[in-house]
């Protein structure tokens, strides 16, 4: 292959990150009258799961959900409702980044009990299905409901995460609290009303792998709206690992677990089939052939000492080759992607083998109509392309050296 810049080293990752590309759907409850709970349900779906369709000046999808809350014990169907969320991306690398999520969210009124939750999520391009299926037991909220994981943007509002990925020196838990009054009243009697002091104070433990590493109160000023409130927890450490944030008010406890650790990006994507497919056209057909048959992890550690190998500057921390591979697939993508995934078309693959022309000629039309693209390269290669579709999408005519 002649790559003149280009190249990968991309790190293992843990289990623990290859698991957060996966659609994930998170629960809470909260009380809502004396009878009732509010159950609420996150769906996170990376982008990078579905098919996105080129439109004159985006991407394009759509995606179907269905879901159904049935009776765990009597099997009987509760609650059932379909809806559609349309996706737009600029580019198309943004509809490939791992780290780019639709947030989908729902909230029903239930009574305490064991129920069963099912989704089903369908790209409506290529059909293609996700199941999910849950089972959650509602409880009346005592005094302290379960929580869920936030942080706060740029612009103050509150994103619902899973895990996290980045240096966060506070993170956000909204859970319900419903106060006690304390005996000891303090204050003097106003016509005939006695002052009431509530029971604010909450405790929380930091927990990283099993060892405690901060704990300490929030103090709640005000009341919220049906006692829902978001606590600031403060992270003190930031080591990679398994956390639990304990809150603790009166007897009860609640418990919230993530996983932290700093993720970086050497590849244009996290998908192993779509860095396979690219390998291609860098080694020999038959080392392709066999870095096929191997388990994902295999084939991550192959294409890592692979590219290892080829780094230029072994001794600093940038991989030269790499940032150009990237640039070439990434530019592929964006500019390519007409009826297939751009770095699966011909002028993909040319342009992530060769680089950029040094000169496109787009002057020639035959008698039929076609378009005709001329890539010209400075070493004399020459790859003549054709738009027979008449769509946009060039295929291969002709190749000269």
């Amino acid at each position: 292959m002649v790559l003149s810049c280009a190249g990968i080293l991309k790190e293992n990752r843990s289990s623990k990150l290859k698991n957060e590309s996966k659609i994930m759907v998170k629960t809470q409850y909260w009380n809502t009258s004396e009878d009732s709970l509010n159950l609420y349900v996150h769906t996170t779906l990376p982008l990078n799961r579905f098919v996105f369709k080129k439109q004159s000046d985006h991407f394009s999808s759509e995606i179907i959900f269905t879901l159904v809350i049935s009776d765990a014990e009597k099997n009987t169907q509760i609650h059932r409702e379909s809806w559609r969320e349309k996706l737009s991306e600029p580019y198309y690398e943004n509809t490939r980044d791992p780290d780019n999520y639709l947030k989908s969210e729902r909230n029903f009124s239930l009574l305490p009990g064991t129920y069963k939750l099912f989704l089903n999520i369908q790209d409506e391009d290529s059909r293609k299905n996700w199941k999910i299926t849950k089972k959650i037991t509602l409880k009346k909220v005592n005094y302290i409901s379960p929580s869920l994981l936030f942080v706060k943007e740029g612009d103050g509002q509150m994103k619902q995460i899973n895990f996290l990925i980045q240096k966060q020196d506070t993170i956000w838990l909204r859970t319900q609290v419903n106060f006690t009054q304390i005996d000891s009243l303090d204050g003097p009697v106003i016509e005939g009303i006695t002052p009431v002091k509530w029971n604010k104070d909450i405790e929380y433990f930091v927990i990283h792998n099993e060892t405690t590493i901060d704990s300490g109160k929030v103090i709640i000023q005000d009341f919220g709206i049906q006692n829902i409130y978001y606590l600031p927890i403060p992270i003190t450490q930031h080591k990679s690992g398994n956390y639990k944030i304990e809150l603790r008010y009166l007897e009860e406890k609640q418990t919230t677990s993530f996983h932290y650790g700093f993720k970086t990006k050497n590849y244009w994507t996290d998908e192993i089939d779509e860095v396979v497919g690219v390998m291609r056209y860098i080694i020999p057909y038959s080392e392709y052939k066999q870095l096929k048959g191997k388990d994902d992890s295999e084939k991550w550690e192959v294409i890592n000492a692979y590219w290892k190998e080829k780094d230029p500057t072994p001794e600093t921390t940038e991989n030269e080759l790499l940032s150009e591979l990237n640039d070439r697939v990434k530019f592929s993508n964006k500019n390519f992607s007409i009826l297939m995934h751009g770095w699966r078309s011909d002028r993909g693959r040319i342009y992530i083998i060769y680089g950029e022309p040094q000169m496109v000629d787009e002057s020639y039309q035959d008698s039929r109509g076609y378009n005709y693209q001329k890539w010209v390269y400075s070493n004399g290669k020459e790859f003549l392309f054709i738009d027979r579709t008449m769509s946009g999408d060039y295929t291969l005519f002709q190749e000269r050296f």
